[in-house]
């Protein structure tokens, strides 16, 4: 299976929410001396105890998952900024040749090993399954980019009108109908990304903005309205 990096749901949430991190982490280090095993415990726990809410507030199968992803993912980057702050303290790590980053990655790399060996979470490979898909939320479906190349002369005609007018992200006069809507998630999750590629395409004209980016973006700001619609964050990350 491969390990990548936190998914960019995380690291954007991390960059927001940084103080609130560099709280946690400074609880964690000083509420417990050495290294702190025991909230390693509870990341083994967390899959169960998601499991048990889930199970009593009706969550569906998929908002369960993602739950359980997200939260693991989240836990994961604390738990590691802790071992990394503790080795520094006790000089077990030298400056690596790459930055700091390299030894950041290693250790990341090793929980996900580590949690796929834990026999107490029975679900652990489609909980590290989903972690590693919830990178192609940021990512144009392969479906997207084919449609827009057969298209290519409707969508060209439609962008002057886009230009001339004031532009913003796709926010709440775009996605408030298609959530709100009885639709298949997976047509709401093909509307989001084609909505997103024409921002994408007006920021890229307007702002000279590189298109890969400005989608990722408008993807990882539009993940609060989201992330209240489980089905339609795992239809995102599962279009092929």
């Amino acid at each position: 299976m491969e390990l990548d990096l936190p998914d960019p749901i995380t690291n954007y949430n991390r960059q927001l929410a940084r103080q609130r991190y560099v709280r946690r982490e400074e609880y964690i280090l000083g509420h417990h001396p050495g290294f702190n095993l025991v909230y390693w415990r509870r990341i083994v726990r967390v899959s169960a105890r998601v499991h048990r809410l889930g199970t009593h507030f009706g969550w569906s199968h998929d908002q369960v998952m993602l739950t359980k992803a997200l939260l693991i993912s989240r836990m994961a980057c604390v738990f590691i900024d802790h071992i990394i702050h503790r080795m520094v303290q006790a000089e077990l790590i030298a400056p690596a040749p790459g930055g700091p980053h390299v030894e950041w990655e290693n250790q990341y790399h090793h929980f996900l090993l580590q949690f796929l060996r834990l026999p107490e979470v029975p679900d652990r490979r489609d909980i590290v399954k989903l972690m590693q898909r919830l990178h192609h939320y940021t990512q144009p479906p392969m479906t997207l980019l084919d449609f827009r190349r057969r298209h290519w002369n409707s969508i060209e005609r439609v962008l002057p009108a886009l230009l001339t007018g004031p532009i913003g992200l796709p926010g709440p006069l775009v996605f408030k109908h298609p959530l709100g809507c009885s639709k298949n998630p997976v047509a709401i999750a093909r509307h989001i990304c084609f909505i997103a590629a024409l921002y994408s395409d007006v920021q890229e004209r307007r702002y000279r903005q590189q298109w890969m980016y400005a989608y990722s973006d408008c993807m990882l700001r539009l993940y609060d309205p989201l992330r209240k619609h489980p089905d339609i964050l795992t239809a995102l990350v599962e279009l092929p």
